[in-house]
Formats: structure tokens, C-alpha cells, sequence
């Protein structure tokens, strides 16, 4: 009869056990790459469906405001909070194309959901020249599937989506922003599709 050292079988449980580990690390890393793509997937409205309307209020003025897509007008929506760095990033690209002339002809809205206190801490926010609002209905939000922040909604002149999703590099705003505003057929062809958010946790 054959006898395995005792520091062999020692040896072989330590192997056995740190395979053990390696699995469960392996399953928990696939878990979080399919909770990942799942997020991707319900992160704005899919493109192509006409967009919601939107109540929301400016900071510093209780007054309602009605958003209404469709009105003749293509939209750039950015959901997006003064507490989230992948927000201040996405602002400031949006800052630099409006100040290039990029954006014009489109209506650029910044709708946060943290109170509006909070843009005091942000340079970002409180210089940037854009238009900021906040939600004050939840009626139409819930279409735009803001499950996290940020996210650039791209709308066209008849209120219909052409590009939703969790974007910062100016290369990929760029090509929201020119997906407004081409003819339906063309607008297909630059929609980008919606990818795993950066940045926090949206309301």
C-alpha cells in the first residue's frame, strides 16, 4: 500500500480549497457582467418611440414648466446629478459643443434629481450656460428609464427618440447631438446604443 506524504495531502486540500475560491470569485464576477448588461438594457427609452412629456422647475424658481417633445424643436436631454463625477464630465463636454456652436439649432435641457442646493458644489454645474431643470412629476419620467446617471436622451423635431444612453466621451455626444437633427432614415444610422451606466445610481 502506497502512502501519500502528509504534507502532500496537505498540500492537495490547499489546492482543492483554492480552487473552491476561485469559483465562487469566477460566479460573482459573471453575476455582476449580467446585472451589468441587464442595467445597459433598461437604461433609457429605446430609440425610435416618441418621447414623454415632462413637468420640471428651474432651481431658484418654483414655477412649472412644461416639456413637450415634438414641438418642431430636437431635444438633448441629459439626466444628470452635481454629485456624480461622470455627470460634471458629460456637462463639461456639453458645456465646450455649445460654446463651439455645436449644439445649436437643438434645445439642450439638464434635468437632476439631487436638490438644487447641491449644484453650489459643483463648478461644473453652476457655470455651465445650459438650461437646468428639475423633474416635479413623475408622470412621463418612468418612460425614460433613468436607472442611473448620467444619461443623454437625444430627441428629433417630431418628439421621437434617436439615441439613449450612458455617455461622456465628446466624440459620442457629438454624434447624439447630430442624431436629432438628421431625417429620420440618416438618424438610424448615428444612434448609439445605450451602454452600462458610469456614474451613480439615478432617482
Amino acid at each position: 500500500m502506497i502512502r501519500i506524504p502528509e504534507y502532500l495531502a496537505v498540500a492537495q486540500w490547499a489546492l482543492l480549497g483554492a480552487l473552491g475560491v476561485l469559483v465562487v470569485i469566477m460566479f460573482r464576477q459573471l453575476g455582476r457582467l449580467l446585472t451589468g448588461a441587464a442595467k445597459a438594457a433598461e437604461l433609457g427609452p429605446p430609440a425610435g418611440r416618441k418621447a414623454a412629456a415632462l413637468s420640471y422647475a428651474r432651481p431658484g424658481d418654483p414655477a412649472e414648466r412644461q416639456l413637450t417633445p415634438g414641438d418642431g424643436q430636437p431635444l438633448l436631454l441629459a439626466f444628470v446629478d452635481p454629485t456624480c463625477p461622470s455627470c460634471e464630465e458629460l456637462v463639461g463636454v456639453l458645456g465646450q459643443l455649445q460654446a463651439a456652436g455645436e449644439l445649436a439649432g437643438l434645445r439642450t435641457l439638464l434635468l437632476i434629481s439631487d436638490p438644487p442646493s447641491y449644484l453650489q458644489i459643483s463648478d461644473v454645474f453652476s457655470a455651465t450656460g445650459i438650461e437646468i431643470g428639475r423633474p416635479v412629476r413623475p408622470a412621463g419620467l418612468e418612460s425614460y428609464r433613468v436607472s442611473a446617471t448620467p444619461l443623454l436622451v437625444a430627441i428629433d423635431d417630431a418628439g421621437v427618440v434617436r439615441a439613449a444612453g450612458s455617455v461622456v466621451r465628446p466624440a459620442e455626444v457629438r454624434a447624439f447631438a447630430q442624431s436629432c437633427l438628421l431625417p429620420a432614415p440618416e438618424a438610424a444610422l448615428t444612434v448609439v446604443p445605450a451602454v452600462a451606466g458610469r456614474g451613480e445610481d439615478g432617482p
